[in-house]
Formats: structure tokens, sequence, C-alpha cells
């Protein structure tokens, strides 16, 4: 476990398996963030496992506010590119925002910056980061009266 107090502080939980041969996810809730740290593999033997995770989260009856975690992801093929695609385009639609985390000098992260993928995607590189954003986006939000809408 890390020695950063935010860190610890949170309390992931693994979802269905506690560890699967090429793919451990992480979930927990933040109060209304939710957070999936992938560890391993993201190719097209386990996506379906996060995207049966991420239909849960983008179903929910709110605005999703969404956190993936690569940064402990070893290797991502074209199958785990597309399903964050996907899932980005639905956080969109609901009025959600999506930030995934990348580790500088990650596989991942060298994906991302070649495909031009940084562009597209809300990126951070700390789990800091990221909760500190949606922490903010939130607080606008609520000032603005909650209407989602720019003063």
């Amino acid at each position: 476990m890390s020695s950063d107090p935010f860190i610890s502080s949170l309390s992931p939980r693994p979802t269905t398996d506690d560890f699967d041969a090429l793919l451990e996810v992480r979930t927990w809730r933040l109060e209304s963030l939710r957070i999936l740290r992938l560890l391993g593999e993201l190719d097209v033997s386990t996506a379906p496992r996060v995207r049966a995770i991420l239909d849960k989260v983008v179903s929910a009856p709110h605005e999703p506010m969404v956190i993936v975690d690569l940064t402990q992801l070893t290797f991502i093929a074209s199958a785990g590119v597309g399903l964050l695609v996907e899932i980005r385009r639905r956080v969109g639609e609901r009025g959600g925002r999506l930030i995934v985390i990348l580790a500088p000098g990650s596989s991942p992260r060298r994906l991302f910056d070649l495909t031009g993928m940084r562009d597209y995607f809300e990126v951070a590189e700390s789990l800091r980061e990221a909760v500190g954003v949606l922490k903010r986006a939130e607080g606008d939000l609520a000032r603005r009266g909650g209407t989602g809408e720019m003063p």
C-alpha cells in the first residue's frame, strides 16, 4: 500500500474475481467518484470483464464521474483502447467526465502519445491529480446550482 495518506485512505476492493491470471480490477467509490484501477493486461480476453464493470458505473442514475487508473497496466491491446473510447463516449453522453491516469514512461502512456489519444481523453498522471480535477468540477457545478450549464 502507498505511504501517501490520501491514497492509503482509499480502500479499493477487488471485483468479482480476486485475481485473474491476466488482469486484476480494483474498484472503489470516493463520495460520488468511481475509480477503477486495472493491473495487468487489457486485451480481447479481459476487456469484457472491464466492460461489464464500467457498464454498471455508466448506467447509474447520476452523471458518471469516473477515473480509470492505468498506471499498473502492463499491456493494452486494441480491444482495450476500443473499450476506453466507447466508455468515454457514453460517459460524455450522460454529462459525466472520465479521466484516465497514465504513468509517465509506461506502455499505455506511449500508446496514447503515439496514437494521439491523449488529445481525445482527459489524462492525469496520478490519482491525487485526477480526484482533485473531478472534485473541483463537482464544486463548480454545485455553485452554478447543479444545472450543468455555464453561468
